[in-house]
């Protein structure tokens, strides 16, 4: 699994004057950035270091939303 397998949106904030990206599969996650894919490589970083994190202490990683439950990657 990659963490490019989830599912991430990017959208213009107003109000932060930022781009806020979000991944569906972590939705306490976000991430500003002064571009749209700027963003989603700041939340794709912090998505990599919260499934290490995850995975080293032995709790479950949530599985991507277009994985199929039956296939082992």
């Amino acid at each position: 699994m990659s963490v490019f397998d989830y599912t991430y949106e990017a959208v213009w904030s107003p109000e932060d004057r930022a781009f806020i990206a979000r991944v569906a599969e972590f939705p306490s996650l976000a991430a500003h950035g002064n571009s749209r894919g700027g963003s989603l490589r700041a939340l794709r970083s912090v998505v990599d270091s919260v499934v290490k994190n995850l995975a080293a202490s032995g709790e479950g990683i949530p599985p991507p939303l277009g994985a199929d439950k039956d296939s082992k990657r």
